[in-house]
């Protein structure tokens, strides 16, 4: 049973916070960089997922009692192809992707929207330098992950015009994904290591409007949605088949950190079964295939780290975020250093031997001066990292880890199942050994990164 339940109209122009969620998005950086009108569906596209966004966050999850932060979100929707979107194939697939995602059910009305005014910004694209073939397209989100996928791939396949899509919700973290894109653009000028094209970067900011009389949800599971849509949309404008996203294997799968962890807990954006999905969905919508591929499935974020400094992009780490909870509006300290992400984000870096591009000062707690000085709030991260790191050790010292592990954590088995179905996939017996072998190697550097936490005090 849903714990709570919320309906949105997004019909009335005249909706206000108070009433109901606004969201707003500046489409410029679309609008601004590809010479092609974009089509009807990709801006409704956009619509949707803004309005799917802006009542996930205004809809409060409730676990008092029995709930379990379930909710039920009705919105009604105006669309150019209200048609399209009310089919039975679309909107089954809209509904099992909304409720994997969040964990939530989902009602949702099209209604016609009115005709689109003269002058619509979301019409037309300009470009004045072309893009040099072949184009890649990858998301870019500012942390640790998107820049390091960056580096390996561009290691792999040098050469061509380089797209990078970044969705940003504030000023902060707009300054951080412009000031690396910048030094990205230096480091891969004259006497690059890897022979490049033109960067490009296509930055959208969008939001919800603030009411002080309303409190925001802060899980923002459906926020993935929209990056995925904004890379879609740029790849398909750019004419590349791909849309690629960097994210290592143990954040994409984002097992439970312990029994206490509910659906609702886990983030799932790009998770392999999110990806598949969300694939197919767009494909309903645009109808054109964009293939969205996560290369890094099944490296550590410690191993995607290693190609910065062969790319040439090792001093750029510096400008990454990764906290939960950034920025912290502690002077020249904008992350924690303690929440998970942190950690995550440490471990690889330590691990990787990029120390020297990771300055403890610039964490508000440094966890390699040890744990003796933290609170226990703060040190909560480490404990059930390292207690989700023994279960998993537990399941690999079997002589059939696979099978442990799928005990252990069902949903993996469900995963390879769904991957095994997909076109041009791996074996059965490769995947599983891939995800052995995946976590085999996260949990020898968990424990190497925690022998030095503990020996720090």
């Amino acid at each position: 049973m849903s714990s709570a339940a919320f309906s949105y109209d997004f019909t009335n122009p005249e909706n206000v916070p108070e009433a109901g969620p606004s969201f707003w998005m500046g489409q410029n950086g679309l609008v601004c960089t590809f010479s092609r009108a974009l089509p009807r569906r990709a801006a409704d596209m956009l619509d949707v997922f803004g309005a799917v966004y802006a009542a996930d966050r205004r809809s409060k999850r409730c676990f008092q009692g029995v709930a379990t932060g379930q909710r039920r979100i009705c919105i009604r929707m105006p669309v150019r192809e209200p048609e399209l979107w009310t089919s039975p194939e679309l909107a089954a697939r809209l509904r099992e992707m909304l409720s994997w995602i969040s964990e939530d059910v989902w009602d949702i009305e099209f209604v016609r929207r009115n005709p689109v005014p003269e002058g619509d910004s979301r019409q037309g694209f300009l470009l004045d330098t072309p893009l040099e073939p072949p184009v890649t397209v990858s998301l870019f989100s500012g942390g640790l992950d998107s820049l390091a996928g960056l580096a390996q791939h561009a290691l792999d396949s040098p050469g061509g015009s380089r797209v990078l899509v970044s969705g940003r919700t504030h000023n902060r973290l707009a300054c951080q994904q412009d000031a690396q894109v910048r030094l990205i653009r230096t480091a891969w000028g004259r006497g690059s290591p890897v022979p490049s094209g033109n960067v490009w970067h296509v930055a959208v900011p969008f939001g919800i409007s603030s009411c002080e009389v309303v409190q925001e949800e802060k899980s923002q599971r459906t926020r993935a949605l929209l990056f995925l849509a904004f890379g879609a949309i740029t790849a398909l404008q750019a004419q590349a088949d791909t849309l690629h996203v960097f994210e290592n294997g143990v954040g994409a799968l984002n097992l439970p950190l312990n029994g206490t962890q509910l659906g609702t807990d886990n983030y799932r954006g790009i998770h392999p079964r999110s990806l598949c999905m969300v694939e197919a969905l767009f494909e309903s919508i645009l109808g054109e295939s964009i293939h969205i591929d996560n290369p890094c499935m099944f490296a550590t974020k410690a191993e995607m780290c290693l190609s910065l400094p062969a790319a040439g992009l090792a001093g750029v780490a510096r400008e990454t975020v990764s906290c939960d909870g950034y920025p912290q509006r502690v002077l020249n300290r904008a992350q924690c250093g303690s929440c998970t992400s942190c950690l995550l984000r440490r471990q690889a870096i330590f691990c990787a031997g990029l120390m020297d591009h990771d300055p403890g000062g610039s964490y508000r707690r440094d966890i390699f001066k040890g744990l003796s000085g933290l609170s226990k709030e703060e040190v909560h991260g480490f404990v059930v990292m390292g207690e989700q790191v023994n279960r998993i050790a537990g399941c690999l010292s079997s002589d059939r880890p696979w099978i442990k592990l799928t005990a252990a954590y069902p949903e993996l088995a469900r995963t390879l199942v769904e991957l095994t179905a997909q076109p041009d996939a791996a074996s059965r017996e490769y995947l599983e050994a891939s995800f052995v072998g995946l976590f085999r190697t996260y949990v020898q550097e968990w424990k190497e990164f925690a022998s030095e936490i503990s020996a720090a005090g």
